[in-house]
């Protein structure tokens, strides 16, 4: 079973080793074309969930499963967010607080390392959560959820991009134990733990065609780089083992990425948990 400590593990030993593979964006990209950058397509995926949600100018913002803090860093500088950005892993916190100095934002941006699934969510306090490539790490993602929606202003939005596949499936399986996922869900049991929140589904996709090649540039960056992927600890190597996995899975249909949002109904008001 993942467990918090073997995450927060995970990501503080890899934290560099991510950076130097992927960037900061540390989520898929978007291939449009398919002969776009990854920088480009990780800014295109960006554009996309950004557009579904619209965050109005100076809004606040809980980035559940901040990472490094690129998606922090540009809601400050583009729109003037106030931004909290909620990691496990302490190195990543200190990548992100970082970048945001770098960006010369750092007054709009507070990055906590903090459990995800125990910090303590304040009440109607956020006009957007931003869940991005997070929730497979989370174990009771309802829960989340119910959080997620007593945190929410009335009129507040959730925004959720995530791998996505039955757990009945041995493949699915086999990438959620790569990857440190307690449980990876269907994009229906999403929408379903969403809705039991309280929280109204607006918009619905499935990427896996546009983001699949994410994988293909990592399993070619790792060939590229194998002898000295070789010299790597043991963690990263079994990163690296894990592509061929996500893409067989990919490949198959049996795993997908959905995006999703969400908003908070007015008529839910006031009910907070205490």
């Amino acid at each position: 079973m993942a467990t918090p400590e073997l995450i927060r593990d995970h990501y503080d030993s890899l934290a560099l080793v991510y950076r130097a593979f992927w960037g900061d964006h540390i989520h898929h990209g978007l291939f449009e074309r398919g002969d776009e950058t990854p920088h480009e397509a990780q800014s295109a995926l960006l554009d996309y969930c950004l557009k579904l949600v619209q965050p109005a100018p100076g809004s606040a913002v809980l980035d559940a499963g901040c990472g490094h803090g690129a998606t922090a860093v540009r809601l400050a500088r583009e729109f003037g967010c106030q931004v909290v950005g909620l990691t496990i892993s302490g190195k990543q916190a200190c990548l992100a607080r970082e970048n945001a100095q770098h960006a010369r934002v750092q007054q709009r941006t507070l990055f906590l390392v903090q459990d995800a699934e125990t910090y303590g969510y304040p009440c109607e306090q956020f006009d957007l959560v931003w869940t991005m490539e997070s929730s497979e790490h989370f174990l009771d993602k309802e829960r989340y959820f119910h959080n997620v929606a007593s945190a929410l202003k009335p009129g507040g939005r959730v925004l959720l991009a995530a791998w996505t596949g039955s757990m009945d499936s041995a493949r699915v399986g086999a990438v959620a134990a790569a990857c440190l996922c307690p449980a990876l869900w269907t994009a229906q049991q999403y929408r379903d733990g969403i809705e039991h929140a309280g929280l109204q589904i607006s918009y619905c996709e499935d990427l896996t065609a546009k983001v699949r090649r994410t994988w293909e540039v990592c399993r070619q960056r790792a060939w590229a780089a194998r002898v000295a992927v070789a010299l790597l600890p043991r963690p990263a190597r079994e990163f690296v083992e894990g592509i061929d996995l996500i893409l067989a899975g990919y490949g198959s249909g049996e795993l997908s990425y959905s995006v999703m949002s969400a908003i908070k109904p007015f008529a839910g008001s006031g009910e907070c948990d205490g």
